[in-house]
Parts: C-alpha cells; structure tokens; sequence
C-alpha cells in the first residue's frame, strides 16, 4: 500500500511539473519598450520566444475623469525595468509600463493624456511579437513624406527625452490610495523623481519583420517607411549590398542565408544599432536591383535580366506629367506625376540614376523633353522596357547626391540632384518665334458667325509622340488644316495656333487663343503606349462647360472613323484648362500601334478624322 501511494505521489508531482512547464512556455517576455516620437509610437518588444504571439488584440480602457487610458497584454513578463516616460511635448503626459500581477502574469501600458486629447486617436497594431502603439494619426507636413532612396545614408535619427524612474514612497491622499487599488500607476505628483536626460535612438522608421522568395524575387516586408542606400559591391565573394538606415531587424531572420538556388544567396542582418544590411551573393551581383513600392512597407529585389514586371504589379498607370524645379545654385528637382501608384525599379550607376517604371503605360515623350529643355535634367532618356514599362535614365556625375521621394498617395516622384559643383545649364536653343496675331475681331452681333480656334499639337522641335520615323506633329497639323478648311466651308471663322512646322508653347497656345475670345477651342493629338496594341479614339474635357462639346465631337469621331471607342475622359492638360472658351483635346489614334499607325498616315483617315472633328463642331452650334 505505501509502494502504491509513492507511485501515485511521484506520478502526481511529474504532472504537475510537466503543466508548469506548459505554462512557463506560454508565458511571453516583454525585453524592450521603445518610444519614437517622430511618429509618437512605442514599441513594445518580445523577441525571447519566438513560439508566442500576442494572444489577442488587447483591449483599450479609459478612465475619462483621470485623463487616462491602459491596456493589459495577458501572460506577459515584463523582463526590462518598469519603463515611465514622461513627455515634455505633445498631447501625451506619461507612459508606463509595468508589472501589473504576477498570477496571473499581466503587464499593464498605462498613458496619460492632457485635457483635450481624444483617446479614440490611440490604435494599437500588432506584428508578430511587437505590439505598436499609436499615439496618434502622423501628419504630413511636406508633400513628400518618405525618402525611398538615398546616396549616402543620414546620421541615425536622435532626440533627447525625459526618462523618469519612479521611487515608490508612502501615499496618504485618497486618490493615491484609489490609485493604488487599481494599480494604474502614479503621475509625478504622486511620486518622487529623478530625471535623467539621454539620446534616444529612434529605431523604429521602420521595422523588418520577414524575408521570403516570390517568382525568386527576394520580398522584405515590415512596419514604417524604408529608405535604401546606394548599392556597395564587394569581392571575395562576389556580392552586393544594400542598407537600409533606421532599421530594426527581427531577430528570428537576422543573419541567416536564404537560398535562390546552389550559388546564389540572400543574408539580412543588422549592421549596427540603427542599420540593417541586405547582403547578396552572386557570381553576377550587378543584376539585382531594389524594386520600391507605394506603401514603403515593401522592398522587392529582382534580377534585372531575368524579372517578369507583370507579377510586380496589379494595374497599369499613366505617366501624366513631369515637373522641374530649381532649389539652388546647386541642387535641382524633377517631379514624375502618375495616374496611380507606380511601382519602380531603382539602379545607381557611376554615370547615372536609372528607374525602371514597371507599370507605366501611357506616356508623352515629347512633351516631357519640351518641359525638360534648357534644364539640369534635359539630358534624360526615355526608352520603353522591352516586356511593358519604361525606363527613365538620368544622367549624373559619381560624385553628385541624389535623394528620391515618393508622394503620400504613391503617384509622386521626386528626384533631387546636388551637383558636386555648379551646374552648367544647356544654352537655350533659340526657337521660331511666333507673334501672337493681332486680329480685329469684329462684334459677334455683327458678324452672326462663331470663332473656332483649332490647335494643332506639338510642332517645330516638339515633335510629339514617334514611331519609325513619323511624328505626331506632321500627323496633327495635316489633319487641323482639313479640319479648319471644312469649318470656313460652313461659314466659321476660324483660326489655329500654328499653321506650318513651328514650336509653339503651351502658354502661347492660349494666349493666341484668349486673345481671340472664340466661341470653341479644339486641340488635336495622336496618342502612343508602351505597348503597340492600344488603338482607338478619346476625347478630353476639363472644365464642365466643355462636356456638350466634347459629347458631339467624339459622337461625330464614332461615326465616321473606324476604330475603338476609348471614351470621354476628364482630364487637366493644360491648353484645355487653361483657356476660357469650352475647350476640348482629341486623341485621333495610337501612333505605336503599326496598323493604326499607316492608317493615321493615310489620305482616307486624315480626311474622314477631319469631316468627324468638323461635323461634331457644327453639330454643337446647330443643336444648341
């Protein structure tokens, strides 16, 4: 019988220790709290065991008459000194965070606030074993929010803030002691303080969380916003690498080699306390280039030569407008506007900044290289990528900074150049000049007849959108003389903005136009992809008095051409929102399209263009 009970006594105590083992596993280590106050996030940390997430997403209490707010995290330790940090900015007084209870095991996140401050603005977001919490929605107070790129990696991000460590002494007042009860955690009245001021490192720009393979791209994903550096290729073994400042690495792929295949490998670790590295080992390392995405919570690395843009991306965008600015005597700006967010490729080179625009579609090369003209940019290259997309080279020195911003929305570029030394703008070419008309225009009451200007695109050095050798400018003022021809005909005055192989700018374009004060203005144009299928007819309005216009004209272009119909589009070129009278664009064709191409050049198709375009303007007067 006393053999039976030792039997069943051990038997019990190997239970009992194998469930507290169970429950000491499942407890979670919280190492670190970090507080950044660029984005008013704190971090909250456990990278001890790799096997336990945050069970669940904590729920927010608020106590409204003590102007605070707290959240418990469940079988949590806090294995880091009790952290209170106490705000001298902001909305947010205080933040601490400590051991609530040990059984259950229950760290508690305590945050006072100011009078005013809406505790709906605290979120909390979690990711794998970080928890974030956001103290409130970040404000962008420059249109270019997030650096992508840069040549040469910035000094890590420093702030000094007032870190408080409490000291525990007898609290006779009643809401001290209520305080107390609920074990909230005392303000600085309540306690005796000594401040300590430091360096805070920020590390929480962005966090790096995992590393996988797609289509054997290399996807790094992670919370904040990224910026790469410019490339380093080393030796022995052939690699290159990239750093990405301000970065915390998970500590679960730090270090470790990530296989493409026999030769080639993937490693991400963290190069010092606020920098991680991406290093790759090739026989080739030249190939791989960053791949940078709208939201800069993504970073894809892609083999140049070997990469199918169509798994980049999801949707097709325009390259609407291009944008220079001059900041100083030595740094320069370009602005690349898109339809949509566009996903691009980055390459440094000695001689240059290649972007590799994936999912461009549309684009107007000639008007880009009229607005680049005479500038530090008027050098760059345009060319189509050979599977969809294009490519935008800009040439710079090895010695030059180029610092690369993405718009909020991800449909802004900017590049920013600074020369090593003064740059030598191009000597403007000297264009014809064109005199604005000096036209007496008789009173409308006397004439009983409308004015009509039509705008022939491009022109002289412009040559518009090209294809083996035929250029949208010969194309659209063939077809804008046959169009005010068959106007005079019917009784119209009309006048057009140029009438031979002259340059002629956007802004003189409705100056001719304004000046004539017509009752119409029309503006015609071939169209062009990075692709040779588009093909088909648009009609482009601004401003709502334009749309009956707009309706007839494309109506009449339906009826009498044969190609698709791509629509009315509402749509900012400037020559059609600038000018007073209702005013319309028409795309007449796609010149990258070889059969609509040797249609466009035809007889039969200039001519039927013009008798639409025409019969559409008479239309609008007639049904008035």
């Amino acid at each position: 019988m006393k053999n039976i009970f030792i039997k069943l006594f051990c038997l019990f105590t190997f239970i009992l220790s194998f469930a507290t083992c169970t429950v000491a596993d499942e407890t979670l280590g919280i190492t670190s709290v970090i507080y950044d106050n660029s984005s008013s996030i704190v971090a909250i940390n456990s990278f001890d065991n790799t096997d336990f997430n945050f069970s669940s997403q904590p729920k927010l209490y608020v106590v409204q008459d003590e102007n605070k707010a707290y959240f418990d995290i469940n079988s949590a330790i806090l294995k880091c000194p009790v952290q209170d940090l106490v705000l001298s900015k902001g909305d947010i007084k205080e933040i601490v965070v400590s051991q609530f209870s040990t059984n259950p095991n229950i760290v508690r996140v305590v945050i006072s606030y100011k009078q005013g401050f809406n505790p709906a603005n605290i979120q909390l977001k979690k990711l794998n074993n970080t928890l974030f919490v956001r103290l409130k929605n970040p404000t962008i107070s420059n249109y270019y929010f997030q650096q992508v790129y840069e040549d040469v990696a910035k000094s890590g991000i420093f702030e000094t803030s007032g870190v408080q460590s409490p000291v525990t002494v007898a609290n006779s007042s009643l809401v001290g002691q209520i305080n107390s009860a609920f074990k909230l955690g005392q303000t600085t009245d309540d306690k005796n303080y000594v401040l300590v001021k430091k360096d805070l490192l920020l590390n929480s720009k962005f966090y790096i969380d995992n590393l996988t393979f797609k289509s054997n791209n290399v996807v790094i994903t992670g919370f904040g916003s990224l910026t790469v550096t410019k490339p380093m290729h080393l030796s022995n073994p052939s690699r290159v690498a990239f750093d990405i400042p301000n970065a915390i690495v998970n500590p679960a792929i730090r270090n470790k080699d990530f296989k493409f295949n026999q030769t080639e490998s993937v490693k991400i670790g963290q190069f010092d306390k606020n920098t991680a590295r991406i290093v790759i080992t090739s026989s080739t390392p030249s190939r791989y280039i960053p791949v940078i995405y709208g939201d800069g919570e993504r970073l894809v690395i892609v083999d140049k030569l070997n990469v199918s843009p169509t798994g980049l991306y999801t949707s097709k965008v325009n390259l609407n407008n291009v944008l220079y600015e001059k900041n100083d005597t030595k740094t320069h700006s370009m602005k690349l506007l898109f339809s949509k967010p566009v996903v691009y490729g980055l390459e440094r080179t000695s001689g240059a900044i290649e972007l590799l625009l994936y999912n461009v579609d549309k684009y107007t090369e000639g008007s880009i290289k009229s607005t680049l003209k005479n500038t530090a940019f008027s050098n760059v290259k345009i060319t189509s990528l050979s599977q969809g997309g294009v490519k935008f080279v800009v040439p710079v020195e090895n010695e030059d900074n180029i610092d690369i911003h993405a718009g909020a929305d991800g449909k802004t570029i900017r590049i920013k150049e600074q020369f090593n030394k003064l740059a030598e703008l191009p000597k403007p070419k000297v264009e014809p000049v064109v005199t604005v008309p000096s036209i007496v225009v008789p009173t409308k009451k006397e004439t009983n007849k409308h004015y009509v200007v039509i705008d022939a695109g491009h022109g002289g050095s412009d040559v518009g959108a090209t294809r083996n050798g035929v250029y949208e400018k010969n194309i659209t003022l063939d077809v804008s003389k046959r169009v005010a021809n068959l106007l005079r005909k019917k009784g119209y005055i009309v006048e057009m903005t140029r009438t031979t192989d002259t340059y002629v700018s956007l802004q003189d374009r409705v100056a001719i136009s304004e000046d004539i004060n017509p009752d119409v203005f029309v503006s015609i144009h071939v169209n062009s992809s990075n692709s040779d299928s588009p093909t088909g007819l648009e009609t482009h309005y601004y401003k709502d008095n334009s749309l009956e216009l707009a309706k007839y004209v494309h109506a009449s272009l339906l009826n009498h051409v044969n190609s698709k119909d791509r629509g009315l589009f509402k749509s900012r070129f400037y020559v059609i929102n600038h000018t007073t009278a209702p005013a319309i664009l028409v795309e007449i064709g796609f010149i990258s399209s070889p059969v609509e191409r040797a249609q466009l050049v035809s007889e039969s198709r200039k001519q039927a263009t013009a008798k639409a375009i025409a019969e559409g303007i008479n239309d609008y007067f007639n049904k008035k």
